[in-house]
């Protein structure tokens, strides 16, 4: 029933199944030598755009973490330097409290001895050979 309906309208249009057939191949050849591959080349084009798109964004992404990792490099160098000195003063503090308890120590050291200076001081004869002289001396 198909082939008599294209009979028919090929009949009643003056194209015989030939013409029709000869029609048929040549749009397919047109649509498999032009159509197909300029379809293709905009496939391959938008592959190629997307691809390049990808490497661009990996290719900043790369740079951004590169970025990223000197100044953490940085911020641990800085961290490390303040603890550093954080060290050091702290060493410093020592040394210092060390030094003012050894202050301390001969202050009071030497206060005694003053004392004892002047508790010599005041029980000395001035007199020299005194035979009553507390305590006895030969000086």
């Amino acid at each position: 029933m198909a082939d008599e309906q294209i009979g028919y309208i090929g009949h009643h249009a003056g194209v015989s199944m030939e013409q029709l057939s000869e029609i048929s191949n040549i749009i397919g050849g047109i649509v498999t030598t032009i159509l197909l591959p300029l379809l293709g080349v905009f496939l391959f084009y938008d592959q190629k755009k997307r691809k390049e798109e990808a490497a661009a964004r990996k290719a900043e992404a790369d740079n951004i973490t590169s970025y990223a990792a000197e100044w953490k490099e940085l911020y641990e160098k800085k961290e490390n330097k303040v603890h550093e000195l954080d060290a050091k003063i702290d060493q410093l503090y020592a040394e210092k409290n060390e030094d003012r308890q050894r202050i301390r120590e001969l202050m009071e050291k030497n206060q005694e001895l003053e004392l004892k200076n002047q508790s010599l001081e005041i029980t000395k004869c001035k007199k020299r050979g005194c035979p009553d002289r507390e305590p006895p001396s030969d000086y």
